[in-house]
């Protein structure tokens, strides 16, 4: 009995969580649909048009086009640079491995706000000053150690058997990789470039200090626009971005298993 008043009083907290955290987007998502010309919850009337009414604002494609750009160019960039991190994190016996694999995880940890800082002052010391190549940088460096952390835990559960095997038939190093190695931590790969797409889009607070009046990404539109407007169609836009999201997350816990792949 008292058993099962545990378990019952677990998942009623675990239900409890679960409202507390996704309600803010439900609430979101409804107000989309207010026809009225001011936000309110809950609704007074219906309608879709706040979701035109977003997609005819320039600033929204615009960033929306930049968003997308720098999230891919990101994440194409960042990814190859995890895996080849990984592997030499994974088989190096040099007893600074630990140290370097702090740092490079450090984005993690550190406040987004003091990476942008960061890149800030030290693109400018470089004279880098155009806006798109500081962010893909700057995107690059915050998004690096997802990938990271996803390809070590694919590494972590490999079999030295298989790579020592492949060399003992005659494979060198790179067949050794390409035929053994890469088959087996492409779920962490792709779960690494997945999980950088999505960072990468809805950045913020690097954004904000590498970004331009002409090179805006799309959550800073989102944040200009709210200064002048407060009308639904941030709402509007704010739901089309929820529903990307967690269908990337959906397909990545499903295709990969998000569990499996952060442990160890």
């Amino acid at each position: 009995m008292i058993r099962m008043l545990q378990r019952g009083a677990f998942r009623a907290l675990v239900g409890a969580t679960y409202l507390f955290l996704l309600a803010p987007l439900a609430c979101v998502v409804l107000v989309s649909f207010n026809g009225e010309a001011v936000q309110s919850f809950p609704p007074a009337s219906w309608s879709l048009r706040w979701y035109a009414h977003a997609w005819a604002q320039e600033s929204f494609r615009g960033g929306l086009l930049v968003s997308t750009l720098l999230a891919c160019g990101a994440a194409l960039i960042a990814t190859p640079l995890a895996v080849a991190a990984a592997l030499g994190l994974h088989r190096s016996r040099w007893r600074g491995r630990p140290a370097l694999e702090a740092l490079l995880l450090a984005p993690l940890v550190v406040p987004g706000i003091v990476i942008g800082i960061s890149l800030l002052i030290a693109l400018a010391a470089l004279d880098v000053r155009e806006a798109p190549l500081r962010l893909l940088i700057g995107h690059t460096v915050a998004i690096l150690p997802y990938g990271v952390r996803t390809v070590l835990a694919s590494l972590a559960r490999l079999d030295p058997a298989l790579d020592e095997a492949a060399e003992t038939l005659g494979a060198g190093g790179w067949a050794r990789f390409r035929h053994v190695t890469l088959p087996l931590i492409r779920p962490g790969i792709l779960a690494g470039l997945v999980f950088g797409l999505i960072l990468s889009f809805d950045d913020v607070s690097v954004s904000l200090f590498l970004a331009d009046a002409r090179t805006n990404t799309l959550p800073l539109a989102i944040m200009s626009y709210l200064e002048y407007s407060f009308d639904p169609s941030v709402a509007a836009i704010s739901s089309m971005l929820i529903a990307v999201t967690l269908g990337l997350a959906v397909l990545l816990e499903r295709g990969f298993g998000l569990k499996r792949l952060l442990a160890g």
